[in-house]
């Protein structure tokens, strides 16, 4: 599993490739709880997940909880069908913000941020 962040304004986007199983699911939390709490809004491109397992889930629901107490948006981009099956029988799909690619979500942002 691998991430890289870039950061544009008050946005970040983590781009992660690799597996989310729970042998790396702690670590991404952490690094991504930190960056979620320095920053108004957090992508996650998730365009090179080929497995996100229960940890994977406990992990995003976590990021979820923290930006909805903290009135962030967290968007997930790109995500591979495969991954986005497993969200949507745990019921997972319907609670974030999701987007086709990195570019539709910075733009759903701006939309979002305008009067």
């Amino acid at each position: 599993m691998n991430i890289t962040v870039s950061q544009e304004g008050s946005t970040a986007v983590a781009v992660i490739t690799g597996d989310i199983t729970h042998a790396v699911a702690g670590e991404l939390q952490e690094k991504l709880l930190a960056l979620l709490l320095s920053v108004e809004d957090l992508v996650l491109d998730f365009g090179g997940i080929g497995i996100l397992t229960s940890a994977g889930l406990r992990m995003l629901l976590l990021l979820y909880r923290e930006a909805q107490g903290g009135r962030k948006k967290l968007l997930l981009a790109a995500v591979p069908e495969s991954v986005q099956d497993v969200m949507t029988v745990t019921g997972f799909w319907d609670q974030f913000l999701t987007c086709k690619s990195v570019n539709d979500a910075m733009e759903r942002i701006i939309k979002t941020a305008q009067p």
